[in-house]
């Protein structure tokens, strides 16, 4: 970028009077500019929040889609900020959205498996209960504690049976300690479950409610998410609150930037023809 936009000024001043320095471009080695501001109509019209990134929402948001199989395209590509700050946090550059000139050239490397592979397997008793024999994360969380210096990993152990503890200090070699919230195994949750969404809130100010659990159940009807506090991911709390109904594989995370949660809803919708209704995701937030 020909010149640096930290994001306090960028969030003093106004957007629309920024220099415009662009995004799109080739990453083909070949210099391109930046693109330019879109037309003022065009961020006008969208007239929703500004956010960290400069990124105006369009209003509603989210968006009110008619189902369809076909992928959304997201809205900033159509009328992009004039300034996109980098300065708030890592940028990962899988695309030339945030790129003005380069003469590197991107390369996608083919992945391998660790020769660990696999570093989770249901070798206890009671991660071979259910239809079978499973310890693997079904979302749950795998997190570095700097409280600790620990990697801690949450998983299903049997079949839609518990939720599981493991920890690690490289990430490959996992423990399973036996612990006491069910004598002698590292089960730190009975009840049955779906996907389970177990977040380390590194902005909480209770340390009570550190850890969160959200557990995704069978309730009358469908299913429900209950949430769970806990001050070492271990010992957690009685149910807090649970949500209306939704799908088994909804999932919930922290936005740090926007300070907000977004609850990823999974729902059936009605599908015209024969077999089984989709199942669709819908999201939601809350501060």
């Amino acid at each position: 970028m020909s010149r640096r936009e930290s994001r306090r000024r960028f969030l003093q001043s106004n957007l629309f009077g920024a220099a415009a320095l662009g995004v799109f471009g080739s990453f083909s080695g070949r210099s391109r500019s930046r693109l330019a501001a879109a037309p003022p109509a065009a961020r006008a019209d969208s007239g929703g929040e500004t956010l960290y990134n400069g990124i105006r929402l369009p209003t509603p948001w989210p968006p009110r889609h008619k189902h369809s199989f076909e992928p959304h395209a997201p809205p900033y590509l159509a009328s992009p900020p004039a300034v996109i700050p980098i300065d708030v946090g890592r940028q990962l550059f899988v695309d030339d959205f945030l790129i003005a000139e380069t003469t590197l050239k991107r390369t996608f490397h083919t992945t391998t498996y660790h020769p660990a592979t696999p570093v989770l397997k249901p070798d206890k008793e009671w991660e071979k209960t259910g239809q079978n024999p499973v310890a693997m994360v079904f979302s749950d969380g795998v997190w570095y504690d700097p409280k600790d210096r620990l990697f801690k990993l949450w998983y299903m152990g049997g079949l839609v049976r518990s939720t599981c503890y493991a920890t690690s200090a490289d990430g490959i070699r996992w423990e399973k300690p036996a612990l006491d919230v069910k004598k002698g195994t590292n089960v730190v949750h009975t009840a049955t479950r779906d996907s389970t969404t177990v977040w380390l809130d590194h902005d909480e100010k209770d340390p009570a409610r550190r850890f969160k659990l959200f557990l995704s159940h069978r309730v009358k009807g469908g299913w429900g998410l209950s949430v769970y506090f806990s001050k070492d991911g271990i010992h957690w709390n009685d149910e807090v609150v649970q949500s209306g109904s939704c799908g088994d594989r909804t999932t919930v995370f922290y936005n740090p930037f926007r300070k907000v949660w977004v609850y990823s809803l999974r729902i059936q919708s009605p599908h015209g023809g024969a077999g089984p209704s989709p199942r669709l995701p819908r999201a939601c937030r809350c501060r």
